[in-house]
């Protein structure tokens, strides 16, 4: 690991003393555009895209998520700026608290977070890619390639970056974002500021890019502390809990962060002749995030007395982060008879500590080496994970019809979460240990595809993944309960995939396809400390790990058939797709703990069966109405039921037939771009998310509340102007109608972003 984290370094001195950059006069390298992975591998999916230049257009962008906000059902919850772990994926069936039910990939390497499946420690590692960096984004829905895991259930969201084109060339840029957030007894501004450079160069055989990332933002309130006890509370914010019952009062605001983050990623890709080229890849992410809250009670910190306290010491607390990525790959472009890729990546979390407060003082000041437990430390160091993939096209002159593709993939996965209550919170390590979390997730995989071209007009792709994953060395232990190791899990699948793409007479084409897939769970599926929800007296954290008979891979069915036609300047596109998942994991409530039988505990647990039924309609339109405006807009319609359960039950009463957590019905997005010359450019975009159920028991009656999810209405407005070739500034407002809306946390009210771009 110490030589790959040398790797920055090292591109930095080869970029300085490479020709390219040495040589004083800028020359321009012809460059081909390569075919996307979709379109090179022949993938059977759904398709949908975004360019650089489109992003730039449309998008208030500040991090990298930000760059698929108009993307067809899908949805990034990015909860504010500094949300730099917490930023998970929703696909067209599978929500916010699914991270693992979908795959990102930057130019052929997973980011994907291998490590959970939810919506906070689960997310993409986006620090990977810039929004400078960013050349197109493709986006291929559903598990229907034999190239992917049945993480793909979801989308594959494939990043491909920006090769630079001259012997010298770079951009600077600047990024500010206001919020002028109020909710309940907080009203404040909030800034956001980020400075951003991108370098490369590019001689005949060789380039080398350098990105530079710097961001300091302040955020509104993730969370709130409440109380039944109305003595000291302001009595003029009461507290409904999402499901109508009666939460008492907001005592105050908590989590309110101030996170600085500085990231540097290098890529450094050489010809080995005209048809190979090898590529390096480093990069480190710097996350400092310290968090505070704010007290709403009329006695301070402390309902009553001086305090120390702990009702709002929870949202107190400070978090380091070193996480770094080193990749390489291989990869040949002949376009002949053979072509191959080789990838290998590891991510590695050199430090990931988290430090929390236990009590405060009656002024908001932190308590340390107080008798009892004045403070936690939860550390993820040395956590780690790796991919390698092997693929190759072969196509046979002797059957020009046929492609076969194939390859082999291997991934291993090293959770390591370690929790110790200490005197010290801000300085210790050392204390009594609370809980530990650890396990290793190992995946082997082969694949192979063959896309035949029947006729002109038919062509059928015939695929299949066999699996053999592995999960060992786990163990979970919680307070004084005693250390529970687990067996090892092995599990071996083979899934099919079928497709036939049709082109019709009058230019449209539809596409059938049929996939199975296995998505095997997460070492934090298989490796937690449950909390007893209701029911429990005494000790109420119980070190739950499932063996095989309880905790199954996600067995999934998966049908669409496309319908596609372009008209004049005009795309259209409408899918129906169907899915059936046995063993859909997903948290609910069971009776785990012997010494607990009344006690009903929150975990993961396989859903004996999830039926989903959808469609999804996209249109994009050039010059809609006249030649100067662009009007693109997709609605996905989906209904997802929880078909079957085994008799497990939520607070007593049976799930089937109750709407699946987490899966919002209706989502319509919109965005119309406006260019009355060359140089300026105006866009309005808007979304709309029908609310959904956040559990199991489908009890969200009153859903716009703290940690409850409503539904909203949010536009966007962005204009943009290109000075010259290059200087680029741009202005805009998210939320523009300043929607006030809860997904589990507030969300960000109306917000000013301002962006200048020098490129050179």
């Amino acid at each position: 690991m110490n030589k790959f984290k040398k790797t920055p370094v090292a591109l930095m001195w080869m970029a300085v003393f490479s020709p390219a950059f040495a040589q004083g006069n800028v020359q321009t390298v012809n460059v081909t555009a390569e075919k996307t992975t979709a379109e090179k591998y022949q993938f059977p999916n759904t398709v949908e895209s975004t360019k650089a230049e489109k992003i730039a257009e449309t998008v208030n962008i500040v991090d990298t998520p930000d760059a698929l906000k108009y993307m067809p059902s899908l949805m990034v919850r990015k909860r504010d700026s500094a949300d730099f772990g917490g930023a998970t994926l929703a696909t067209r069936i599978w929500g916010v608290s699914y991270s693992a039910k979908s795959i990102v990939m930057v130019d052929g390497m997973p980011i994907s977070n291998q490590l959970y499946n939810d919506n906070n420690y689960g997310p993409p590692k986006w620090f990977v890619v810039s929004p400078e960096e960013i050349d197109h984004i493709d986006v291929m829905y559903g598990p229907f390639s034999a190239a992917y895991s049945g993480n793909a259930m979801g989308a594959v969201v494939d990043i491909t970056t920006k090769r630079p084109t001259q012997s010298f060339e770079g951009s600077l840029g600047l990024t500010s974002a206001t919020q002028s957030f109020s909710q309940f007894k907080t009203h404040e501004t909030y800034n956001t500021v980020q400075a951003a450079a991108l370098l490369g160069a590019r001689s005949e055989d060789m380039s080398w890019r350098l990105a530079f990332n710097h961001q300091d933002a302040h955020t509104q309130p993730r969370a709130f502390g409440t109380g039944t006890t109305n003595i000291a509370a302001d009595q003029s914010f009461p507290y409904t809990k999402k499901d109508g019952t009666n939460g008492g009062y907001y005592l105050g605001a908590t989590t309110l962060l101030h996170g600085v983050s500085d990231n540097i990623n290098a890529k450094l890709k050489i010809d080995l002749n005209r048809d190979a080229q090898l590529s390096l890849s480093s990069g480190v992410f710097l996350g400092n995030t310290d968090s505070t809250s704010q007290s709403y009670m009329a006695n301070g910190f402390c309902s009553t007395g001086s305090g120390p306290c702990t009702t709002l010491a929870s949202g107190v607390y400070g978090y380091k982060q070193e996480h770094w990525v080193n990749g390489v790959g291989l990869k040949s472009s002949t376009r002949g008879a053979w072509d191959y890729e080789v990838n290998l990546s590891n991510f590695r979390y050199q430090n990931d500590v988290q430090r929390t407060a236990a009590y405060l003082n009656n002024d908001g000041s932190v308590v340390n080496n107080l008798t009892g437990k004045p403070g936690s430390v939860r550390d993820m160091s040395g956590t780690n994970w790796s991919n390698f993939d092997a693929k190759a096209i072969y196509r046979p002159v002797q059957a020009p019809a046929h492609q076969f593709s194939f390859g082999y993939h291997q991934d291993n996965t090293r959770l390591k979460s370690l929790t110790n209550n200490v005197l010290d919170w801000q300085n210790s390590n050392d204390g009594a240990m609370t809980a530990l979390a650890q396990g290793t997730n190992e995946t082997k995989a082969v694949w192979v595809q063959d896309a035949y071209k029947a006729s002109q007009q038919v062509q059928y792709t015939l695929g299949g993944r066999y699996e053999s994953w592995n999960s060992y060395n786990g163990g979970v232990f919680a307070s004084a309960t005693p250390a529970l190791n687990q067996a090892t899990v092995s599990v071996n699948h083979f899934s099919p995939k079928f497709s036939t793409l049709i082109g019709l007479d009058d230019g449209a084409v539809v596409n059938v396809s049929l996939a199975n897939a296995l998505r095997f769970p997460t070492v934090g599926e298989l490796y937690n400390v449950t909390t007893c929800t209701t029911g429990c007296a005494g000790n109420q954290t119980f070190p739950y790990s499932p063996n095989p008979a309880l905790i199954k891979p996600e067995n999934v069915n998966s049908f669409e058939v496309t319908y596609s036609k372009r008209i004049e300047h005009a795309n259209f596109r409408a899918s129906l797709f169907a899915e059936d998942v046995n063993d859909a994991l997903i948290s609910q409530y069971g009776n785990v703990n012997p010494d607990q039988p009344n006690g009903l505990y929150s975990y993961w647990m396989n859903v004996k069966k999830v039926r989903s039924r959808g469609l999804e309609l996209s249109a994009d339109v050039h010059k809609f109405l006249f030649d100067k405006l662009d009007v693109f807009s997709a609605v996905t319609v989906v209904d997802s039921v929880i078909a079957e359960n085994d008799g497990v039950t939520s607070a007593g009463k049976s799930v089937v037939g109750n709407k699946t957590p987490g899966v919002s019905p209706l989502r319509i997005k919109f965005v119309a771009t406006y260019r009355p010359d060359e140089k300026l450019s105006i866009a309005l975009g808007g979304s709309y998310q029908k609310q959904f159920y956040s559990s199991i028991e489908n009890n969200d009656v009153n859903p716009n509340t703290y940690q409850g999810f409503s539904g909203y209405t949010v536009f966007d407005i962005k204009a943009r102007y290109k000075f010259d070739k290059n200087l680029t500034a741009s202005a805009g407002i998210d939320n523009l109608t300043n929607q006030k809306y809860f997904l589990y946390h507030p969300f960000p009210q109306r917000t000013f972003v301002a962006h200048l771009k020098y490129n050179f």
